[in-house]
């Protein structure tokens, strides 16, 4: 992987997609082969199942405490993007929706110094509106991309370079998902 590129893994349930994305994150030992990064890589980990939120704290808190260089104005203007208006910037994270809170994690990576985004199924517990904040943040990231997805609107998007997975390896396609359709 390259920097600045934005690669999709696409393949079947069960054929090792977010495997790998743990062995690059040092979750899970590789059975073999190796994980290089580049010496000023900072990963930003996207986990499906939805860790590292503050149950304690409200939607601003959470973004605020990280950031708090941030001007009230610039920490609601970045939730707004994701869908935070109003009074629901106040909203206890322990009561959000598995979109919200998507949205809120989300966000979370955009704001770190991550320059490498391993997000996986992004899109998973998001509405229309919700996937559509997250494709215009992501189209604005200037890092490299590197997602797990069946979305193939999201892929068709973001991509452009595709590896499909399958139990006997991979294969890699050059291009978005309409380029891998052909």
């Amino acid at each position: 992987i390259k920097r600045g590129e934005r690669i999709a893994v696409i393949g079947n349930n069960g054929t090792g997609k977010t495997t790998i994305l743990k062995i690059i994150n040092g979750i899970v030992p590789a059975d073999s082969g190796e994980i290089r990064l580049g010496s000023r890589v900072h990963i930003g980990y996207y986990d499906q199942a939805q860790g590292n939120l503050d149950e304690s704290k409200t939607v601003i808190d959470e973004i605020w405490d990280l950031h708090p260089y941030m001007t009230q104005t610039q920490v609601r203007s970045a939730l707004a993007v994701f869908l935070f208006k109003g009074e629901d910037v106040y909203k206890p994270v322990k009561g959000l929706s598995g979109g919200e809170r998507a949205r809120v994690l989300l966000l979370k990576l955009m704001l770190s110094k991550a320059n490498l985004l391993i997000l996986d199924e992004p899109t998973n517990h998001l509405d229309i509106g919700s996937c559509e904040a997250l494709e215009n943040a992501l189209l604005g990231y200037d890092g490299t991309l590197f997602v797990v997805s069946h979305d193939r609107y999201l892929i068709n998007k973001l991509a452009d370079k595709i590896y499909y997975l399958t139990p006997s390896g991979t294969t890699l396609y050059l291009g978005n998902y309409d380029a891998y359709l052909e």
